[in-house]
């Protein structure tokens, strides 16, 4: 999946070890939708708060009032500074 077509997305999931297709499901995406090599990133585990890449065309126009799923959030690429 490339860099430039997705985003960041933040979800709550509970669980000892989430995975892709509990986080797609959270955010209302079909599981394909996530980037599986970035994975489900642990964001804050206290509060059970974890990253995924989402596919941007891939994400609900609907906006929805779920607190459990923040975003999108832009991603850009970071790359070292100077020469």
């Amino acid at each position: 999946m490339a860099e430039t077509d997705t985003v960041l997305m933040t979800v709550a999931l509970l669980g000892a070890r989430p995975g892709i297709t509990q986080a797609a499901k959270a955010i209302g995406v079909h599981k394909n939708a996530l980037d599986r090599e970035f994975g489900v990133v642990p964001v804050d585990p206290g509060r059970h708060l974890y990253a995924v890449q989402v596919r941007a065309s891939e994400i609900p126009k609907a906006s929805s009032d779920d607190e459990d799923v923040q975003g999108p959030f832009s991603n850009p690429k970071i790359a070292p500074f100077g020469p």
